[in-house]
């Protein structure tokens, strides 16, 4: 009994000492946070592309908490060898938070980037994808006000603003997806500047056909994008109450609490008919008007105010996805594909998404009012 229980002891602490026979230790590594995919500025260059790393230094003997390596290079798995010829430690991917394509490379196209993402060393599916306008390189030498790292800032802001039904929250994995779905075109955040100088804005949306940007949209047009996506979250939604002979005229404010969607596709006069239903839960947050809220006319005349303001903001952003550039962002390729796959051609369904009759039905629910009457 005594030489199996030693026998198991032994065979336990001899798994113990394997199980990490790959593990690397942290102080041999630079740990990459942000890569940024730029054009390459050099003319005489074969180097087509620019690819720069955001890593902290992690050592006492650093004079920098931070740093950024640049290289031009033909490819982005080209960049490896280069970058690696700079680095002072080993570079790893394996914990990058953001991957930020400047606005050139992401018309020009992503997906051979993405694509080298997927193999050796691989990315994290979970990295965060951004365009930011002009260039990355600039962008990941900002220093933030409240945070060190533009890779850490940029990672928690596009979860915030995805929250907040401002812009979509892409990773990795989820462009790769979306890229190779037929019936819907990819979205990814976009960063513009505020005017003060170092302050970063994620709040608009660039649209992707295929794997190159088509468009970029901002303010209520990018948050209409998500409440047709369905992606509603939280965040805030304001409408005009009534114009008035004031100064200023009278607005109400609801947060969203989530939504529900219902799509339904049917052909009428051979003609694809797209029903897309809408229902989204709020709370009154703000009414500048003085007047009695607790009545329950007065609530439905709210939720018909912030229905129909929301109706028009869509309205719009279809205008602009059908009409425009007719591309199919929202995915109602999808819907026709699963319910009239006979009639949904996959290689030219942004015509036919051009030329669909898209009928919408919002409808807003305020569940609460607060406590002023």
């Amino acid at each position: 009994m005594r030489k199996i229980v030693k026998l198991i002891l032994l065979l336990l602490v001899s798994l113990l000492l394997t199980s990490c026979w790959d593990q690397k230790d942290l102080d041999k590594l630079l740990i990459v946070y942000g890569v940024g995919i730029d054009t390459s500025l050099e003319a005489d260059s074969d180097s087509s592309y620019l690819i720069t790393i955001g890593f902290p230094t992690i050592s006492e003997e650093a004079t920098k908490e931070k740093m950024e390596y640049s290289t031009p290079s033909r490819s982005l798995a080209d960049s490896y060898d280069k970058l690696q010829k700079k680095a002072y430690r080993e570079i790893s991917y394996d914990n990058t938070r953001v991957i930020v394509f400047g606005e050139d490379v992401a018309r020009l196209g992503i997906i051979h980037h993405v694509d080298a993402m997927l193999r050796e060393p691989l990315f994290p599916g979970t990295a965060r994808f951004a365009v930011v306008e002009g260039r990355a390189v600039d962008l990941f030498h900002l220093e933030p006000p409240v945070s060190l790292f533009v890779s850490t800032f940029l990672y928690e802001s596009i979860e915030q603003s995805s929250q907040a039904t401002s812009t979509p929250f892409v990773t990795l994995r989820n462009f790769h997806n979306e890229y190779h779905t037929k019936g819907i075109e990819p979205i990814i955040p976009y960063i513009t500047y505020s005017e003060v100088p170092g302050v970063i804005y994620v709040g608009c949306t660039a649209l992707f056909k295929g794997d190159k940007l088509l468009e970029v949209i901002h303010g209520n047009h990018s948050q209409a994008l998500m409440v047709l996506r369905g992606e509603v979250y939280s965040g805030f939604y304001t409408a005009r109450y009534a114009l008035n002979d004031e100064a200023l005229d009278d607005y109400l404010t609801i947060k969203l609490l989530g939504s529900k969607q219902k799509i339904e596709v049917k052909v009428i006069d051979d003609q694809i008919t797209i029903f897309h239903r809408i229902s989204i839960n709020s709370a009154l947050s703000e009414f500048t008007a003085y007047e009695p809220i607790f009545d329950t006319d007065k609530i439905e005349e709210f939720e018909k105010i912030a229905a129909d303001s929301i109706k028009g903001d869509i309205v719009s952003t279809l205008n602009i996805l059908q009409r425009t550039l007719k591309n199919d962002n929202v995915g109602y390729g999808k819907y026709v594909k699963a319910q009239l796959p006979h009639y949904f051609q996959p290689d030219n369904w942004n015509e036919q998404f051009a030329h669909a009759n898209i009928i919408l039905d919002v409808d807003v629910s305020i569940r609460s009012v607060g406590i002023t009457p």
